[in-house]
């Protein structure tokens, strides 16, 4: 059996299936955040209810399932481009750094997003659901504006790591010295847990609106913060990494 071959077979499928996974995850993230949402919110009560029973479990099965493909694939993928020694850079090359400093933000933020969805935001959302469909919940406001948060949170998320997924096969960083990247990681894991953080810890009392979910209240908001972001990490690569 040719392993190479296998191992540059297996990179295209997981790549293809990747590709497909995201399409669905951020697709449906940004239908959810930009479209559904707003929609939903205009409706009266009985068209709300009438969406959570039967609109909400569709969307949010997409949702997750689509999270699922695209994290394991890129899971398979780092391993094979970055972590197989038939095909990869030797690990702790500079040429090796270059590659890894430029995956790190977009795989770190995907996985954040990820555990977002399956951990914070579905959990809530189930029970949404139930409540919609006649089950006694409590703190049904409470738990829908936590999911509304990470939600939100995530659709932030989504711009800067599209960017470095994007930036790991073309955007041009030779070498990356060991020291530079450790640094790098330390900001970006810095900024991803700061921002996780207020996610996961801002009040989400419904009446509460915290300075720092604010930015991320509206469409606009969230579109604004999601490039500021993403313009700020690539001038840390800028003055970092070059």
């Amino acid at each position: 059996m040719n392993i190479s071959a296998f191992s540059d077979h297996g990179a295209f499928l997981f790549r293809y299936f990747h590709i497909v996974g995201g399409v669905a995850w951020i697709g449906v993230l940004w239908y959810i955040n930009f479209i559904q949402g707003g929609y939903v919110g205009g409706l009266d009560a009985a068209g709300q209810t009438t969406a959570k029973q039967k609109l909400f479990p569709k969307v949010m099965w997409y949702f997750r399932y689509g999270a699922l493909l695209t994290f394991l694939t890129g899971v398979a993928l780092i391993g094979l481009k970055g972590f197989d020694p038939k095909v990869a850079l030797p690990v702790g090359s500079e040429q090796w750094n270059a590659w890894f400093a430029k995956i790190y933000p977009g795989f770190m933020f995907a996985t954040i997003m990820f555990i977002n969805v399956w951990f914070v935001i579905w959990p809530r959302q189930k029970k949404v659901i139930a409540a919609a469909n006649g089950e006694k919940i409590d703190g049904v406001p409470a738990m829908a504006r936590r999911g509304f948060i990470a939600s939100r949170t995530n659709t932030l998320l989504s711009v800067p790591m599209l960017f470095f997924m994007a930036a790991a096969q073309n955007l041009t960083l030779n070498t990356v010295s060991a020291d530079k990247l450790q640094l790098w990681i330390i900001i970006v894991t810095a900024v991803l847990l700061l921002i996780e953080a207020n996610a996961l810890l801002a009040s989400n009392d419904p009446a509460a609106k915290p300075a720092t979910v604010k930015p991320v209240e509206t469409v606009k908001g969230v579109i604004h913060m999601g490039f500021i972001l993403t313009i700020l990490l690539y001038v840390g690569v800028e003055l970092i990494l070059k």
